[in-house]
């Protein structure tokens, strides 16, 4: 008579044996459904794997995981091994496995329990969303792994997936074979796993530079619009930093570093252009005769900011925000030196400068997509949106801060209302229902935001 392990092993080996031949028709449809979704929103990816739990790794995982006592019969151990199936997105950065985390967690954008999310348009389909991604593993390195479960028939098949960058899956493929694998007896076991351990730094600097390298040469950089746009945005943004510099020292004596107003200001002046190659070369005449005519000009840093008219505000959003703005103007002096630099810049007198500025702001902090999302999962989809936008000024002027001002965190505020907006569509299956949390939806809107400049 042989150990019952051995005995629950064979029969667990024996039933994957006989679900193989469906669980590869299974993974098949996953690895499809994954690729149309990537497809179908544009995002970039290198391929989709999938694979069935093999015998030999089934086997050594009941012994390392001493699956005979925790499940008993080996029709509870298959019904519930989490990793049965097996599909891997493979991307090419460490930066797009964010990417496709956060368009898979809006797009699995409905549940039942709070914990499997789903697309109303293919409910077979759950993705365990309601942990914390990336994990962290064992050996303190970050992984998104997700759970998933599909419905087959009247049984629930659950399988793993992993969003990997190429660095990653190298570094998996190393760790797994010499550690996780090797069973020979390492004398130098805490050398082997320093040295592990700076290969996988190592390769994550190797990550940055090769996304470095393809953002700058991909698709023939030296044509590409988007590229040359942000070249252009930097050369100009310098020569305005230098010009203001200069007037800056002859009026108040020093100089404080101003150089990410300048990016953004000079961000936003081109992004206004129409996004065709001829403006290029008139953008940058404009800007340089502009420039110019700013290093003959006296400027005085110390003296208010007037407006010809008080400016006019379309909505509450742009009032609230913009009526803020205008009592920090005369006060602080990053906010007067912020908006003299664009008022400066821009074409148009102060008035219609600041309104117009006000206006890109609220374009800004929420996408047309998020907006969309809620019109069309609520009747009253334009008040939830209206709630949103007072949340995100009352936490701009909360936050108290020129840097709010900033491109890159605007972006920032942009992402958390769109994380929010899925939070609301997820959680609530009427407008009524999120009246009834309306306040704790934007007290986490604002504290995320708040936490942005902490």
């Amino acid at each position: 008579m042989g150990l019952k392990e051995f005995d629950f092993i064979d029969e667990s080996i024996d039933m994957l044996k006989a679900m193989s031949p469906t669980l590869e028709l299974i993974a098949d449809d996953i690895e499809e459904y994954f690729e149309d979704i990537l497809e179908g929103k544009d995002q970039e990816y290198i391929n989709i794997t999938s694979r069935v739990k093999g015998e030999a790794s089934l086997r050594e995982k009941i012994i390392r995981n001493r699956y005979l006592k925790k499940y008993n019969e080996a029709g509870n151990l298959i019904h519930n091994l989490s990793d049965l199936i097996g599909i891997r997105i493979e991307c090419r950065f460490i930066e797009d496995e964010k990417k496709i985390y956060r368009l898979l967690k809006r797009y699995f954008n409905k549940t039942d329990d709070k914990i499997y999310y789903y697309n109303k348009d293919n409910k077979s389909i759950k993705l365990k969303l309601s942990e914390r991604q990336p994990n962290k593993q064992k050996n303190g390195f970050e992984i998104y792994r997700i759970d998933g479960m599909f419905n087959y028939l009247d049984r629930q098949i659950k399988f793993e997936l992993q969003v990997k960058s190429l660095v990653n899956i190298f570094w998996s493929e190393i760790e797994h074979k010499i550690i996780y694998k090797n069973n020979t007896y390492l004398l130098a076991d805490g050398f082997l796993k320093d040295m592990m351990s700076s290969i996988k730094n190592n390769l994550t600097m190797i990550d940055n530079q090769l996304l470095s390298i393809y953002k700058n040469f991909n698709t023939g950089a030296i044509n590409n619009m988007e590229n040359s746009k942000k070249e252009i945005e930097k050369v100009l943004a310098k020569l305005a930093h230098d010009a203001f510099s200069s007037k800056m020292k002859d009026s108040i004596g020093f100089v404080v570093d101003f150089k990410k107003p300048c990016e953004t200001i000079l961000s936003y002046s081109f992004n206004k252009k129409e996004k065709d190659q001829d403006i290029f070369g008139d953008f940058m005449l404009e800007e340089f005769a502009k420039l110019n005519s700013i290093a003959k000009k006296n400027i005085d840093f110390t003296e208010n900011i007037n407006f010809e008219a008080e400016p006019v505000f379309k909505d509450e959003f742009c009032c609230n925000l913009g009526e803020y703005i205008k009592s920090k103007l005369n006060t602080e002096f990053p906010w007067n030196l912020f908006f003299r630099i664009l008022f400066e810049i821009e074409p148009y007198n102060n008035k219609k400068d600041f309104e117009n500025f006000i206006m890109f702001i609220k374009e800004q902090v929420m996408s047309d997509e998020s907006k969309c999302q809620i019109i069309k999962y609520f009747d009253n989809g334009s008040d939830i949106i209206e709630d949103l936008y007072k949340g995100i000024s009352d936490a701009i002027i909360e936050a108290d801060s020129v840097e709010t001002m900033y491109d890159y965190n605007l972006e920032n505020i942009n992402f958390i209302g769109s994380e929010v907006v899925t939070y609301i569509c997820r959680e609530f299956d009427s407008y009524e229902e999120y009246v009834n949390n309306k306040e704790d939806v934007n007290e986490k809107l604002r504290n995320k935001i708040i936490q942005i400049f902490e």
